[in-house]
């Protein structure tokens, strides 16, 4: 019987609320934006009910009760990997009590952000039903502040080092308890920086001392600091901590979308390489200064700014170019949607002509009027006017793509794992969330549930059914559990969409290739 993995889950238990918090608050935006277009009673009643049934799930005292959700789905025949996030310095915090209430009086701000929504939302809503339907978001959000409000010498801060502490002690303990957890160990480089304690040191007693619990490292580019930081990099005759990856085999999942978490703050100090202005460029002690308030309604765009800055793939790129036989998987496949836009082609309605004559600059005459063919021009911009031909629409992207108007990456992420000079290089699927409303065949249930096998199917058809056998082997099935379920489907209808839209092949991306991945002999 094939043992199938999980590679990108995380069964954080209620202290660790930030994520979300801000799953909360964009799900809320996502159902008032919803409610200003054509929105079925059916859908809007989905999008109300996922929050609502993703904080019943996930609002536990401990990580075990979180852990036993997901493995009401697993049954425990899959293996997961949870992955820790350390969110000490998620907003340049230096730990001290002053900090904190700064940090607290921010946060503060979700919970208002998210309290003004909620009425904002019920005007807009007709059916007495729908409207009810709010009250148990409301009544989850007064559980999260009550929480935070609780001041106790055990109480758990959000960005202290307690925190971080006892999310290493929770996954030590389940991966003891639990032949299928082996969690993978999150490192920040500033933690280096603030604490003097050398992450190579901590990463041998926690992955490969005797008795280490862990199976891998975890990175979160987002949450402040640069991929190739001189911690992560190695520097002056000091190893790394990719060096001592790469000598010991040791796993390491990164987050490679540009939508998730992000850093708090809007000012930070960077070491190493960023994407800035269009290129990749290295700097020392850099101070920017961010565009977008994290604690806004433009969370998103602080989301998107950050993760260009400091997570794009041509960074992750400098990386590979250092440790070509570094094993890492870069989640997430740069997100569904960037997938779907690579695997469909999807060109963009509209570019500034400004941009789009920069761009083409140095382009073919026959490059650059091959895509103008299918563009016209209105005052200041250019307007998608061609229902064109899938293979001519394919050349066009790619044009585009290599002249830097699309910005695709997933592509850019496929680019460097499809590589031979990256031979331990892999992608995951985790956290795909396009999908559909549909009744299930032979349900007699009333209510549609959220499938994402048809996009999955569309995904496989067109693009994985194509890859040549190296190609496959490198792309892994992940859940991120439960942060996806906001979003998108159960965990119940998340797996069985996977099983169902890749069929045999499930057992290549679920079973072959993260064994290959972790370094599971049989």
């Amino acid at each position: 019987m094939k043992t199938y993995y999980d590679v990108h889950c995380h069964i954080f238990n209620k202290d660790v609320i930030i994520r979300r918090l801000v799953n909360i608050v964009q799900s809320l935006i996502a159902i008032k934006d919803m409610l200003n277009g054509e929105v079925s009673e059916s859908e809007l009643k989905f999008k109300i009910d996922g929050i609502n049934r993703t904080l019943e799930k996930v609002t536990r005292d401990t990580s075990e009760e979180v852990f036993d959700a997901l493995n009401q789905v697993y049954k425990d025949k899959v293996v997961t990997t949870p992955l820790m996030f350390d969110l000490t310095y998620a907003d340049d915090n230096d730990d001290d009590e002053n900090s904190n209430k700064r940090y607290r009086r921010r946060i503060k701000r979700i919970f208002k952000a998210a309290y003004f929504l909620l009425p904002v939302i019920k005007l807009k809503i007709r059916d007495k039903a729908l409207r009810d339907a709010l009250n148990p978001i409301r009544d989850g959000l007064k559980e999260f502040e009550k929480k935070f409000d609780k001041k106790s010498e055990q109480e758990v801060e959000i960005f202290d080092n307690s925190n971080y502490t006892q999310q290493i002690a929770d996954l030590e303990y389940m991966a003891q308890k639990y032949k299928t957890v082996k969690p993978f160990f999150s490192v920040d480089p500033r933690r280096e920086y603030k604490s003097g304690a050398r992450m190579i040191d901590l990463l041998r007693e926690k992955i490969l001392a005797p008795n280490a619990l862990f199976a891998g490292v975890k990175l979160y580019a987002p949450a402040g600091f640069s991929p190739t930081d001189p911690v992560l990099m190695g520097n002056d005759g000091q190893q790394g901590v990719y060096a001592l990856c790469l000598e010991h085999a040791i796993p390491i999942t990164v987050h490679n979308s540009n939508a998730g978490f992000a850093c708090l703050s809007k000012k930070l100090i960077i070491n190493g390489h960023i994407k800035k202005n269009g290129s990749v460029e290295e700097v020392k002690n850099y101070k920017h200064d961010f565009e977008y308030d994290f604690f806004s309604f433009k969370a998103g765009e602080a989301i998107k700014e950050r993760a260009l800055l400091l997570n794009h793939p041509k960074i992750w790129e400098k990386v590979m170019e250092k440790y070509p036989d570094l094993t890492i998987n870069f989640a997430h496949f740069g997100g569904s949607g960037q997938i779907l836009e690579y695997v469909k082609y999807l060109l963009p309605q509209k570019i500034e002509i400004d941009t789009f004559e920069k761009a083409l600059k140095n382009a073919t005459p026959e490059d650059k009027n091959r895509v103008k063919s299918i563009y016209t021009p209105k005052r200041k911009f250019l307007y998608l006017n061609s229902n064109i031909i899938f293979t001519e629409r394919a050349k066009i992207w790619n044009i585009m793509y290599h002249h830097g108007i699309i910005d695709n990456w997933a592509k850019a992420i496929f680019d460097i794992v499809k590589k031979p000079e990256y031979p331990n290089a892999y992608t995951d699927l985790s956290c795909f969330s396009e999908g559909i409303l549909v009744n299930l065949p032979g349900d007699n249930s009333p209510q549609p549930v959220f499938s994402i096998k048809t996009e999955l199917a569309e995904v496989k058809r067109s693009s994985f059914d194509k890859l040549s056998d190296y190609e496959k082997s490198k792309i892994l099935y992940g859940s991120d559990f439960f942060l996806a379920q906001f979003f998108g489907p159960t965990m119940e209808q998340y797996f069985a969409d996977f099983q169902q839209a890749f069929d045999n092949d499930f057992d290549v991306i679920a079973s072959v290739n993260p064994e290959r991945f972790l370094g599971i002999k049989k």
